[in-house]
C-alpha cells in the first residue's frame, strides 16, 4: 500500500486516501499485461497475413497460454507467481531444505544454534552513538543493509486530546518523510510483541524500588502485590527497527565506518519520535539476542529473564540466537517446541478510520498470548514520490475512462485519492509504502483452527483483510521479528511477471 505521511491536523480527524501501487491497463489488467496481450496480437496477424492461417493460429494458441497466466490472478497473484511458489516449495522439499538441525548433534561447526534462512548470513555488531548508547546493528551483506533495533515506549491510550494526537500523527509522518529525503533507509519497522508474563520483570523492579532498611512487612507486601498483577497477564513490548543501506563502499566493506555513521544520527532520530509520543532507547546487542531467541524459543523466556533479574549477562552471541530445530510446513512453522502462523495484509481498512483502528489487534490477548505485529514503512526518496504519484494519478485517469458501472465509481474515488496524493506531495509531504505482518506463537499442542479464527476475528475488527503466507512462513516469521529483513529484497518472481 501507497499513502502520503503527514496527514494535516484537523480537530477528530479520519485518516484515508491509501492506494494499492498498480499500473492499471484496460479490462482490469496491468499495463506490462495489456501491452504483453497488444504486442502478441500483433504478431499473430502479421504470422498470418505472411506465413499463413495455420502457423498464425498456431502462433495465436501459444500467445495465449503466455497470456492466460498473467491474465488469471489468485488473491492478487498471478498465474507465474502462484506456479512460481509451487515449484520452488516443492524443489526446496525435495532437496531438504525446508529442514533446519543444529546444535552440538548437528553438522554445524561448533555447535552452534545459528539462524536459518534469510537470517543466516547475517551478522551483530555493537557501536556507540554520539549520546553515550550501545546499540546492535544487524549486517545483510547481500544487499548492504544494517538495521538498528531501538526499544520504544509509545504514549498509548492516555486520556488527550484529539489535537494532541493529531498532531503526534504529523509529527510521525514527518519523521517517515524525513526518512525518505535521505534516501538510504530503505525500511523502519513498528513491532508489537505480546508475551506471557513471567513476574520476573515486576520483580526486578520492586527490588529496584525497595530500600535495603525497608521494614520487612513493607517489603513482602510489595514482592506479595507483584506476584498477584502478575498472575495469567500478558505483557506487551514494543521495538522500532530502521534499516540504513550503505551508500559508499567503505561502509559496504567495513561495518565500523557504517556504525560511525548510525551513531551519529541515532540521536536525532530518537529525539524526532519523541515528538511522535514515542520514546525510544537503542537496543544494546544483547537485548536484540535476547527477544530473537526467545522468538524461536519460547521456554527461552524465563532464562534469559532470570539472567537479566540477576544483573548477568546472558552468555549467548548471535550464533546462539537461532533454533536447535526448525521445519517449514506449507500452512505454519516449526521450531524448538513450539509452531506459529503468520498472516500479512492484502487489502488496507477501506474507507476512512481513525487513529484506533488497530488497537483490538495491537492488545494483549489472553487466548493468543505471544502474538506479534509487525508494520513496515518504506519510504520513497523525494524524486520516486514525483513519479509514482503522477503515475498513480494518470492509472486512475485511464481506468476511470475505461471503467463502466461500479468499476468507474470505483476508479472516479482513485482519481480523487490520488490528485490529493499528487497536491500533497507537491506540499512537500512524504509518499510512504506500508505492509502489515502478524504472526502468532503457539504450544506443539496449540489449537490452530482456534488461532486462525481468532486471529481473522481481530483483523475484520480492525477492517483489515489478511491472508496467510502459504509456502512462505519461515521468510514471514523472519520479517516479523523486525532484524532487518525486507522481503521485497528477496522475492523471486520479476515485477513484469506479477499480478
Amino acid at each position: 500500500m501507497t499513502a502520503t505521511s503527514t496527514p494535516p491536523q484537523n480537530e477528530g480527524l479520519l485518516y484515508t486516501g491509501w492506494t494499492k501501487p498498480r499500473s492499471a491497463g484496460l479490462f482490469g489488467m496491468t499495463w506490462a499485461t495489456t501491452l504483453t496481450c497488444g504486442v502478441l496480437v500483433v504478431v499473430s496477424m502479421l504470422t498470418m497475413m505472411f506465413a499463413g492461417p495455420k502457423i498464425g493460429l498456431g502462433v495465436l494458441v501459444v500467445s495465449g497460454l503466455i497470456v492466460t497466466p498473467l491474465v488469471w490472478t489468485r488473491e492478487g497473484r498471478s498465474g507465474y507467481e502462484v506456479s512460481s511458489l509451487r515449484v520452488q516449495w516443492h524443489r526446496g522439499r525435495g532437496s531438504g531444505s525446508h529442514i533446519y538441525r543444529s546444535g552440538v548433534f548437528s553438522e554445524i561447526p561448533g555447535g552452534k544454534t545459528r539462524l536459518p534462512g534469510l537470517l543466516a548470513p547475517t551478522k551483530l555488531y555493537e557501536g556507540t552513538d554520539i549520546a553515550g548508547w550501545t546499540f546492535g546493528m544487524i549486517h545483510m551483506p547481500a544487499t548492504h543493509c544494517y538495521t538498528v533495533v531501538l526499544r520504544a515506549w509509545p504514549s498509548g491510550d492516555e486520556p488527550v486530546d484529539q489535537s494532541v494526537i493529531n498532531g503526534w500523527v504529523a509529527e510521525w509522518g514527518i519523521a517517515l518523510a524525513s526518512m525518505g529525503q535521505t534516501s538510504d533507509v530503505p525500511q523502519v519497522a513498528v513491532v508489537i510483541d505480546t508475551i506471557p508474563e513471567t513476574g520476573n520483570k515486576l520483580l526486578g523492579a520492586v527490588r529496584r524500588l525497595i530500600h535495603p532498611d525497608a521494614p520487612e512487612l513493607a517489603s513482602e507486601t510489595l514482592y506479595q502485590s507483584a506476584e498477584m498483577h502478575v498472575s495469567e497477564t500478558v505483557g506487551l513490548e514494543c521495538r522500532l527497527a530502521v534499516t540504513f543501506t550503505a551508500t559508499t563502499d567503505a561502509r559496504r566493506k567495513d561495518p565500523a565506518e557504517q556504525a560511525v555513521e548510525i551513531g551519529r544520527r541515532l540521536p536525532g532520530l530518537c529525539a524526532a519520535m519523541q515528538t511522535a509520543g514515542v520514546a525510544l532507547r537503542p537496543m544494546p546487542a544483547a537485548e536484540v539476542i535476547a527477544f530473537v531467541r526467545r522468538s524461536f524459543d519460547p521456554a527461552a523466556q524465563l532464562a534469559l529473564e532470570h539472567a537479566d533479574l540477576a544483573g548477568n549477562s546472558h552468555g549467548l552471541d548471535w550464533s546462539d540466537a537461532g533454533p536447535v530445530a526448525a521445519e517449514e510446513r506449507f500452512d505454519h512453522y516449526l521450531h524448538d517446541g513450539a509452531q506459529s502462523v503468520t498472516w500479512e495484509m492484502d487489502t488496507a481498512p477501506i474507507g476512512a478510520v481513525d487513529e484506533g483502528v488497530l488497537r483490538r489487534l495491537l492488545a494483549p490477548n489472553a487466548e493468543i498470548p505471544r502474538k506479534r505485529v509487525a508494520l513496515f514503512y518504506r519510504p520513497h526518496t523525494a524524486g520516486d514520490a514525483v513519479k509514482i504519484v503522477d503515475m498513480d494519478f494518470r492509472d486512475a485517469l485511464a481506468a476511470e475512462q475505461s471503467g463502466k458501472g461500479l468499476a468507474a465509481a470505483s476508479a472516479s474515488i482513485k482519481v480523487e485519492h490520488t490528485g490529493r496524493a499528487r497536491e500533497e506531495q507537491a506540499r512537500g509531504h512524504g509518499l510512504v509504502r506500508f505492509g502489515l505482518l502478524i504472526t502468532v506463537t503457539e504450544p506443539l499442542d496449540g489449537d490452530l483452527p482456534a488461532v486462525e479464527a481468532i486471529t481473522r476475528d481481530l483483523a475484520v475488527q480492525c477492517r483489515l483483510k489478511i491472508r496467510r503466507t502459504y509456502r512462505y512462513q519461515a521468510a514471514a516469521f523472519a520479517a516479523s521479528l523486525g532484524v532487518g529483513v525486507i522481503l521485497p529484497d528477496h522475492a523471486t518472481v520479476p515485477n513484469s511477471l506479477a499480478g
